[in-house]
């Protein structure tokens, strides 16, 4: 879970994530640097806690004049992989179940996992039952182990990191799911050549990285959404549903659904919005820092 959102809790700068008995920080301002001290030894605090990681390896803060720095800031080092578990969907006849996951904590993306897209890996597996699946930038697999957990007939898993692959074949094992379908490649290459091919998918998910990282970058970045989007909705089937997500703070959701209407048209799909989505509970959103609400996505249904 996140147990510090930076500015909407109060604490600019500073982001706090916990995976089992670590804690893994990022400061990401000179004011929430200066008090690292501090904040490390209240963090270690905590009620089980054996070691706190820093992982203030960001490229913002080169803006506060910090340089990048990752390391041991308090207690034992973590092992390669720390396991967490996350609640899964209630099933009839089942109780208390949740999905395993292996975290790498000190390389991995952002502090090792997408604690964001918790509450839509379970709404994702809702949608999963019986389903021939895509899901693109798989990253380690979330995404994949809950459509698998969700029953889905056949998934494909595409993400052009090798390394997050192997992880994704591990998170499967984990949770005793079948490790095929995961494929090496370039996203808007694969798209293409599943398009070529003729090939078609129930459900497709769509969760690429930031693409907007400065103003400047915008327009490119409203392409490249498009472009994926596109190709996404030329590869559903009728009735088929499309999850699609922008993690660029830069792009409002407001923006992104204009974007979508575009690919919508272009892809000469009728589409109707089923849902709107955005970042777990965790990663609340001060009112006054509307910024904070970084996360967005919708569900699509394709006619």
């Amino acid at each position: 879970m996140r147990l510090v959102n930076a500015e909407s809790d109060g604490l600019p700068g500073l982001v706090v994530d916990r995976y089992a008995n670590f804690i893994v920080c990022q400061f990401l301002t000179a004011g929430a640097d200066y008090w690292k001290p501090t904040l490390v030894e209240i963090l270690a605090s905590g009620s089980g806690v054996v070691g706190v990681y820093e992982r203030s390896d960001v490229d913002v803060r080169a803006k506060e004049g910090l340089q990048s720095q990752t390391g041991v800031a308090w207690g034992d080092a973590p092992p390669d992989l720390v396991e967490v578990w996350e609640a899964a969907p209630a099933r009839v006849g089942q109780v208390g179940e949740r999905w395993r996951f292996g975290v790498d904590i000190m390389r991995g993306h952002k502090t090792g996992f997408y604690l964001d897209q918790r509450e839509n890996r379970r709404l994702l597996a809702e949608y999963a039952r019986g389903q021939k699946i895509l899901n693109v930038f798989a990253y380690t697999g979330a995404f994949t182990v809950s459509s698998a957990w969700g029953g889905a007939r056949e998934i494909i898993s595409v993400d052009s990191s090798a390394p997050a692959l192997a992880l994704a074949a591990h998170n499967l094992a984990l949770n005793r799911l079948p490790t095929t379908g995961l494929t090496e490649a370039d996203a808007f290459k694969a798209l293409r050549e599943y398009r070529d091919r003729g090939e078609t998918f129930d459900v497709i998910v769509l969760d690429p990285p930031k693409f907007a990282h400065a103003e400047s970058q915008i327009n490119k970045a409203t392409r490249a959404y498009k472009d994926i989007n596109w190709l996404a909705l030329r590869l559903l089937n009728p009735g088929g549903h499309l999850f699609t997500f922008s993690c660029s703070g830069l792009i409002t959701e407001d923006l992104f659904q204009k974007v979508l209407f575009g690919a919508a048209l272009d892809a000469g799909r009728e589409v109707q919005l089923i849902r709107r989505l955005s970042q777990a509970t965790d990663h609340p959103v001060l009112l006054s820092f509307p910024e904070a609400a970084y996360l967005k996505g919708f569900v699509c249904r394709a006619a």
